[in-house]
């Protein structure tokens, strides 16, 4: 590495985890954004004063075939294909079938009864209204949660970054002279960059024990880097990235205090 390059590989895979997972959240977002508005045309009409729901029950013995969904469910269940299952991630994501997707987010009673029923009765009506705002409002949560961890990684590696460049030209220098003073200056110098090096990292430590998106669902009580970082080769892809750049300035250090003895 020259002395002028940089490198936070663990920062920047993060990012790119992160940024994957905001362009996951918003296409979703939209989606079931849209999927409400389209619901909210489909009201089903009012049950009748004195009728009895069967739609819920049994087929008789009599039936010789599964009765047909009713119009308004099947625009139910064609508007959740034409929104929420059409995001651009979902066969590599999800790749489920309408009953497993709609119960996965709506709970598995909801989903089977609009992926499987015949009626779209009134009360399954407000349900699925309710459970399509909870799922909306879930991801307009998220998003904001995200977005810091991005502003927060994208901190983290400009200061990395700097404290490198600096580093490794400090680093350099004291490598070309064996004059204690100009070794003793270099040495301070690089202890005020190790200083701003370990803050960023008491930053970083304060942002992460101050986040929780335990109700947050998917996420269901663990951290949100635990969330993101699980399948990564670190959790905390950015703190080791700072201890790598720590161990850089502090054996540039080492070098000007043995070299003055």
């Amino acid at each position: 590495m020259s002395n002028t390059e940089t490198s936070q590989p663990r920062t920047e895979q993060a990012l790119a985890v992160v940024q994957r997972e905001i362009d996951c959240v918003e296409a979703e977002l939209t989606a079931f954004r849209r999927f409400r508005t389209q619901l909210v045309s489909i009201e089903p009409p009012a049950r009748a004063a004195g009728t009895v729901d069967t739609s819920g029950g049994g087929m008789s013995a009599l039936s010789a075939r599964q009765p047909k969904p009713d119009t308004n469910l099947r625009a139910v269940r064609e508007a959740y294909r034409e929104t929420v299952m059409a995001v651009p991630h979902f066969e590599a994501e999800y790749d489920d079938s309408l009953e497993a997707n709609m119960s996965m987010e709506f709970g598995p009673e909801l989903g089977t009864q609009i992926a499987t029923g015949t009626r779209l009765t009134p009360q399954l009506y407000e349900a699925l209204l309710t459970a399509s705002e909870r799922a909306r409002d879930e991801r307009e949560t998220l998003l904001p949660a995200l977005e810091r961890e991005r502003e927060s990684l994208q901190s983290v590696r400009a200061t990395l970054d700097n404290c490198e460049r600096r580093g490794a030209a400090l680093g350099a220098n004291a490598r070309r002279t064996t004059d204690p003073a100009r070794l003793d200056s270099i040495d301070n110098q690089l202890a005020e960059i190790e200083s701003e090096c370990e803050a960023a990292a008491a930053t970083r430590q304060q942002q992460l024990h101050g986040r929780s998106t335990a109700a947050l669902s998917g996420v269901d009580g663990t951290s949100l880097v635990r969330y993101l970082y699980d399948d990564c080769p670190v959790t905390c892809p950015a703190l080791a990235d700072t201890v790598a750049c720590l161990e850089t300035l502090r054996r540039h250090r080492r070098h000007c205090i043995v070299s003055t003895r």
